[in-house]
């Protein structure tokens, strides 16, 4: 069986959202793909590699396939992965991944798990390779739509287009969450105030100006120090362009994600031959 399960972008909160603070974030029109067959032994085959069960070179995969049987024993899948949300780029690859196999196999294997379930099987591989996380990236994966995050309120945005440009650095979720929790121990009082803003922004964005706020995220996260040289000149150009932008995700790399006019973003995207997204209300979903 056949599932896929969308991207995300994190339009407000990233990093605050671990700590308490809110987040926006919304689904996006790129999935990830995922077939699961009934199979003697576990074979993982993706545009990384062809692996068996491996926890270095197919970690989330690997991870939901042992999550999945402590649930429902099997004694192997042939799982196949394809993918329109590029890895490391902070539009929730890994959560995608995961969920897209956790459905797979759930459909395969009938074993006839709700979206809750899943949910909770796919944050269970986000804590097994991260170590930490707010759990936001499969909430999303799993239900689609746009949320207002811890409270899982789901929320209407206005209709957005969205450009995102790769940063053509690579980025490590568990790598940043980790540097932002060590300068959180340092400069406990400085971080805590940082986080209130980004707690601010999130909730006045709900109803404020995206742009505006989108400028003070971003300055949040480059004092947070998850932004880089390469982002911060990015971001001054897309601005100069018209469009408003921050990096999304992580940080350390990946991508900027940026709001304007559609004359700014298609000038922008030919300038850095960049994507064009917008929200998905759909979530996982069993495609055959």
């Amino acid at each position: 069986m056949r599932a896929s399960a969308p991207g995300k972008i994190i339009l407000f909160g990233e990093h605050a959202v671990v700590y308490g603070r809110h987040a926006v974030v919304t689904a996006i029109n790129l999935r990830c793909y995922a077939e699961a067959k009934k199979s003697n032994s576990f074979k993982i085959h993706s545009p990384i590699a062809t692996t068996g069960i491996d926890y270095e070179k197919h970690p989330y995969v690997s991870y939901a396939i042992k999550r999945f049987t402590e649930i429902k024993p099997i004694d192997g899948a042939e799982i196949k992965i394809e993918s329109e949300v590029p890895i490391a780029s902070g539009l929730g690859s890994s959560a995608a991944v995961s969920v897209a196999v956790l459905k797979a196999l759930d459909a395969e294997f009938d074993a006839g798990l709700s979206n809750e379930e899943i949910f909770e099987l796919a944050r269970k591989v986000e804590l097994d390779v991260q170590g930490i996380g707010s759990g936001t990236d499969p909430f999303v994966s799993t239900y689609g739509g746009a949320w207002l995050i811890p409270e899982r309120k789901r929320i209407k945005l206005e209709k957005l287009k969205i450009i995102v440009v790769d940063s053509g650095e690579r980025s490590v979720t568990a790598e940043m969450v980790a540097k932002v929790a060590e300068l959180r121990k340092k400069l406990t009082d400085v971080v805590e105030r940082v986080f209130d803003v980004m707690d601010a922004v999130s909730l006045k964005a709900l109803n404020g100006d995206i742009p505006k706020l989108f400028k003070i995220n971003q300055c949040m996260l480059k004092a947070l120090g998850v932004s880089t040289r390469r982002i911060d000149e990015i971001v001054q150009k897309l601005e100069e362009m018209g469009i408003a932008a921050k990096l999304t995700g992580a940080g350390g790399g990946g991508s900027i994600i940026g709001v304007g006019s559609e004359d700014a973003l298609e000038k922008a995207r030919k300038l850095f031959n960049a994507i064009i997204v917008e929200p998905e209300q759909e979530g996982a979903r069993v495609e055959d």
